[in-house]
């Protein structure tokens, strides 16, 4: 006979291993420096939870202990190194555990429950997905969300992908927007005016032409009024947001940046 306090741990030992499974999915898309969409993460789900098993304390248990030393061996790498996001991503994810399953770890001598008979596949409905999804977001698990210019929503794992780099991912085919929003983010965070010559290097590799096309079009639109230009003496064009900053030192920023960049040449 099952009580209810029984099946109210299990129903909690599976939505912890169904939040794992989730941060997992958005990891791997992260790794391969891609964002994931909301639907595509729900199908990703709805085919992999059906078969996903609470995860056993021994397991949590021997991964949790595990990291501190594998983190350790790979410090002292550069930033943008495959070894140091997969350092990230260790300290992220034991991070995760010892805020998901606190009380597991806090009982040093817990003894492992006998293992269960492998169950049936569950069945995981949209409804089920967007409670899992609103746990994860809600935790301090690395997972972020974005709307996109175009109402898109995605999502990333911030130790291996950036929100600003993130943010650049969802504009990637529409160079106006992308051009807008990484001149808005650099004036809002930095603050700092962004140089027009900029968007033709990587990671943006967008075209002389294309460039001007997206100035003339910022010219001409009223939405984007917050778009302004600035010209240094040595006629270098950069761009910034009154939204965030103002003309005098947008235009200050952008001499003292030119003249950084000549004394490079």
């Amino acid at each position: 006979m099952n009580h209810p306090e029984a099946n109210s741990a299990m129903d909690a030992a599976q939505l912890k291993a169904d939040i794992v499974l989730l941060i997992d999915l958005i990891t791997e898309h992260s790794r391969k420096v891609e964002l994931v969409t909301h639907e595509d993460l729900q199908d990703e789900f709805l085919s992999k939870a059906p078969l996903q098993q609470p995860i056993p304390v021994s397991q949590i248990k021997a991964e949790y202990e595990a990291i501190p030393e594998m983190e350790r061996k790979l410090r002292n790498k550069a930033d943008d190194s495959p070894e140091e996001k997969e350092r990230r991503r260790l300290i992220s994810r034991r991070q995760m555990f010892g805020s998901l399953f606190s009380g597991e770890l806090s009982l040093a001598d817990l003894k492992e429950e006998p293992a269960e008979a492998e169950s049936a596949p569950r069945e995981i409905t949209p409804e089920y997905f967007e409670t899992v999804l609103a746990e994860v977001l809600k935790g301090q698990y690395g997972i972020e969300d974005l709307t996109s210019w175009d109402s898109k929503h995605y999502y990333h794992f911030s130790p291996l992908l950036s929100a600003s780099y993130a943010r650049l991912l969802s504009t990637q085919n529409n160079p106006y927007e992308q051009i807008l929003d990484t001149v808005r983010e650099s004036s809002r965070v930095y603050p700092r005016p962004v140089g027009v010559f900029t968007f033709e290097f990587a990671p943006f590799r967008i075209d002389p032409t294309v460039i001007q096309d997206v100035l003339d079009r910022i010219a001409e639109d009223p939405n984007v009024k917050d778009i302004r230009v600035t010209v240094t003496s040595a006629g270098t064009v950069y761009l910034y947001s009154s939204t965030y900053l103002e003309d005098a030192m947008a235009d200050f920023l952008a001499e003292e940046m030119d003249q950084g960049e000549a004394q490079m040449l």
